[in-house]
């Protein structure tokens, strides 16, 4: 069943814009009466195209169960070399995390520049655009600029958890550390991992360091993993 992000008109019509109005006519073939799904502002509906043109509407029918997890996840991921975010971004969206930060550690080797702004995140939002439309998300997660680590320490006290992922740590896992809170950050180290005085920092604040296990994982491995533990003790994997 193919799915179209959507923009509400009323409550019984919605509207395509012009990029996926061209997708669905010209690329899927989809014509007037073809059912589909619609999704608006984070809510799944079943529908059919009731009309075509420059901008394809949707008639709207019932609404549908949402695939969105029950936690919604905050990455904050260490600003990696090469093209790993895209990677992070990619399969991290179509585990269901909701948001992503990514963070200028003391360890990072990428220097962030005003230019990497215009040119680097508007195709990181687009690989999550992408990356949820292919695994039938409700919503697209949104997608920050780098952060400094003063930035990130101000932010942790908003979150009802935030659980950091952290080599150094035995015999906490997230299973003894998540108590059912839904908005929960994870915050990854770079290549390089992070600092033993930037993990204090955070865990004075209330961040909780956990473990992934006995292996060493890569920081574009990490944050994937702890989604997918932290989503299979929520019952969202079933």
């Amino acid at each position: 069943m193919h799915r179209f992000f959507a923009e509400r008109m009323d409550e019984h019509l919605a509207k395509m814009n012009k990029e996926e109005s061209l997708h669905a006519q010209k690329v899927l073939r989809m014509a007037q009466g073809d059912v589909c799904q619609a999704i608006l502002e984070g809510s799944l509906y079943a529908a059919h195209i009731a009309q075509t043109g420059e901008e394809v509407l949707l008639e709207l029918e019932e609404m549908l169960p949402s695939p969105e997890p029950s936690v919604r996840i905050t990455l904050y991921q260490g600003l990696p070399k090469g093209d790993k975010m895209e990677y992070i971004l990619q399969k991290c969206t179509e585990m269901g995390v909701h948001r992503f930060v990514p963070v200028t550690f003391s360890r990072c080797v990428v220097k962030w520049e005003k230019k990497d702004t215009d040119k680097k995140l508007p195709r990181w939002q687009r690989i999550a655009l992408e990356a949820a439309k292919q695994s039938g998300r409700a919503l697209v997660p949104q997608v920050e600029a780098p952060i400094s680590l003063k930035e990130l320490l101000s932010r942790i006290p908003g979150h009802e958890k935030t659980l950091i992922p952290w080599e150094e740590e035995r015999g906490n896992g997230i299973r003894k550390k998540w108590q059912g809170e839904k908005d929960v950050a994870i915050i990854i180290g770079p290549e390089g991992g992070m600092d033993e005085k930037e993990v204090a920092q955070m865990a004075a604040l209330g961040a909780v360091p956990v473990t992934l296990g006995p292996r060493i994982l890569r920081t574009e491995t990490a944050g994937l993993a702890a989604a997918c533990a932290l989503l299979t003790l929520s019952g969202d994997m079933e």
